[in-house]
């Protein structure tokens, strides 16, 4: 036995991983975040969908078809896809990520989302996986963009690179919570500026954020890189409000 192996095993054994929701101890060696229990709680994405903005249509006999708000009017991204659905223990460890800052469980919610399998997203058509930036002020409020973890994780897997260059936040928004989707889009509206157009231009990007709620706040980001010249963009979320 090597020294880091054996090291390792003493870690184990002396903080063994343990359940982001509940706390019971995983097994070791396994690379799983929820017990089985908890994990029966979280809702996949799978099934009918808006092509475009990924509403989903669980009693819809038509499979996938364009949802009345994409027809009416098309959003500035191509697509817009999520993992899971936010609620129950996904909802509480997002919070716990974000708000108690705990890196560790988000970094194990990166992981779920980096393994997710995005059956209809040819990652191979993307130059580079773009965060959605924080202010400045609530950057250093937080001490981490939980987006910018999450998109991190996500390149890694897909064998791209994160540029979180490309877009910037000039305006500090009052918390999208609470607001309807009229209310969010004028509360978002003008808060991103294209930090790098030189490198934005005729690229296809994939923009990450953590949830998915209207679309607001994402459709805002595209629409600064489109006019940037990007040539198409992109949203993943770990989650999607229903």
């Amino acid at each position: 036995m090597i020294l880091t192996d054996f090291f390792h095993e003493i870690s184990d054994t002396l903080f063994p991983p343990l359940c982001l929701s509940c706390t019971e101890v995983l097994p070791v060696g396994e690379g799983q975040v929820f017990c089985p229990e908890c994990r029966n709680d979280i809702t996949f994405i799978d099934g009918g969908s808006c092509p475009v903005c990924g509403v989903l249509f669980p009693d819809s006999p038509a499979g996938n078809h364009l949802c009345a708000s994409c027809l009416g009017k098309r959003p500035w991204f191509i697509s817009a896809r999520a993992g899971v659905v936010y609620d129950g223990v996904i909802h509480d460890a997002i919070h716990r990520f974000k708000y108690g800052r705990n890196v560790t469980t988000g970094a194990a919610l990166a992981r779920i989302l980096a393994d997710f399998d995005f059956k209809d997203v040819d990652f191979g058509i993307f130059d580079v996986i773009v965060p959605v930036p924080l202010h400045v002020k609530r950057l250093r409020q937080r001490g981490f963009n939980q987006s910018l973890i999450l998109a991190r994780a996500l390149a890694e897997k897909q064998g791209l690179n994160v540029d979180f260059s490309l877009l910037k936040r000039r305006k500090l928004t009052l918390t999208q919570t609470g607001l309807d989707k009229k209310e969010r889009e004028r509360n978002i509206a003008g808060a991103f500026v294209a930090g790098s157009p030189q490198k934005i231009r005729d690229k296809s990007l994939i923009l990450v954020d953590d949830v998915y709620t209207t679309g607001a706040t994402v459709n805002e980001c595209a629409k600064t890189l489109v006019k940037a010249g990007a040539r198409q963009v992109a949203v993943i979320t770990l989650a999607r409000v229903l």
